[in-house]
């Protein structure tokens, strides 16, 4: 049985952000550190987009940056500007890429690919390999799901033209001139250039759909837009818009990423918030070599993001013109930081005014009787 200080479950996008701080802030100096992940190599497989607040820790990851975003809802668009907070996009392969030849500098740090994870108890981990025995557990396995709950789901293709047909400038986040039936429903580009975009179709919906269903989505968009071109990449996502429970997390066992409830449920963004949480873990464990579990987000978007959802749940049909309103009457910086955690109780307020008040009171109330009596959707 090897024997590890701490060790990761999974090298995805937590395992590795929280090795890098655990390496980039001298944790591992006198430490050693496993990162246990069950892929074979690694590959281009996602494309993290997030909201960068000054924070720009993975220069040479970026795919592109962009300063100006775009709604568009019954043939009618809206741009803002976002130049204080780029919305970026992170190439997964180059990030993958970045972060183990930091790791692999560390002679302390050791990834262990093809190693699928069997049973944890306590402090010792079991793989199809070997066993592992540990002081620190970080967790970023999921296990089990809520068969009523809602997902964000996806599947996006990068379409490389032999014409200039995209806007660079721009992200169009959400086109809303789509099908509306059985959940909420919307496009998404991210134009890498004049001639290269990722288009992505988006759904909030408990039922996740079969590949096809999604490629046909895609290709209607694509004609109905003109667009042409040959399909380089694809990629296809399921979010969980619920949080689970943290029963399991104890002083040496602790749940990170999407595991970790660093999701924000109405927007399905994560990558912020699991560098935030790896930053102030790896900061604790430099200065006590203890862990007091940090609270990843705060009661107030929690409960806003239920309320929400809520509405998306009973109402999808009227959020396109929801959302479209939102960004309208606000302006970019307030919707921004609300997305981001970051808003303060005047931005709330402007967020919660600009909201249809009977549909949200009415689930407000759902909610909160359901919260009292225990009541879940079956």
């Amino acid at each position: 049985m090897k024997e590890f200080d701490y060790i990761i479950l999974g090298g995805g996008l937590s395992g590795l952000s929280l090795a890098f701080e655990l390496n980039k802030q001298g944790c591992l100096k006198n430490k050693t550190l496993a990162i246990l992940e069950k892929r074979k190599e690694y590959q281009k497989d996602k494309i993290w987009s997030y909201w960068d607040f000054n924070n720009n820790k993975f220069k040479s990851c970026i795919e592109k940056s962009w300063n100006y975003f775009t709604i568009t809802h019954n043939q009618q668009s809206i741009t803002l500007p976002c130049e204080k907070s780029p919305y970026r996009s992170i190439n997964s392969q180059k990030f993958y890429k970045f972060i183990i030849n930091n790791l692999n500098k560390n002679k302390n740090i050791h990834l262990i690919k093809n190693t699928k994870i069997v049973s944890v108890k306590k402090d010792v981990i079991t793989t199809t390999n070997q066993s592992y025995k540990t002081k620190y557990i970080f967790d970023s396995l999921i296990a089990g799901k809520k068969k009523s709950s809602m997902y964000q789901h996806f599947y996006g293709c990068e379409i490389e033209s032999a014409k200039d047909i995209f806007n660079s400038t721009n992200v169009q986040l959400m086109d809303f001139d789509c099908e509306q039936n059985n959940g909420l429903h919307f496009f998404y580009i991210l134009p890498f250039s004049t001639k290269r975009a990722l288009i992505e179709t988006t759904w909030y919906s408990k039922k996740i759909k079969a590949k096809n269903k999604y490629q046909e989505e895609i290709n209607k968009y694509l004609l109905q837009k003109k667009i042409s071109g040959k399909i380089k990449n694809e990629e296809f996502g399921a979010i969980p818009l619920y949080h689970f429970p943290v029963n399991n997390n104890s002083a040496n066992h602790i749940k990170i990423g999407t595991a970790g409830n660093m999701t924000r449920l109405s927007t399905g963004y994560t990558f912020q918030a699991i560098q935030t949480f790896s930053e102030n873990l790896a900061k604790q464990l430099k200065l006590k070599d203890t862990i007091n579990l940090p609270l990843i987000r705060s009661i107030k978007y929690k409960f806003l993001d239920q309320i929400l959802l809520s509405v998306i749940e009973r109402n999808h049909r009227i959020m396109p013109k929801i959302f479209f309103h939102l960004f309208k009457n606000n302006t970019s910086k307030t919707v921004i930081n609300f997305l981001c955690d970051r808003s303060n109780f005047i931005e709330d307020l402007k967020i919660i005014i600009s909201m249809p008040k009977l549909i949200f009171l009415q689930n407000f109330f759902i909610y909160m009787y359901k919260s009292i009596f225990g009541i879940h959707n079956k």
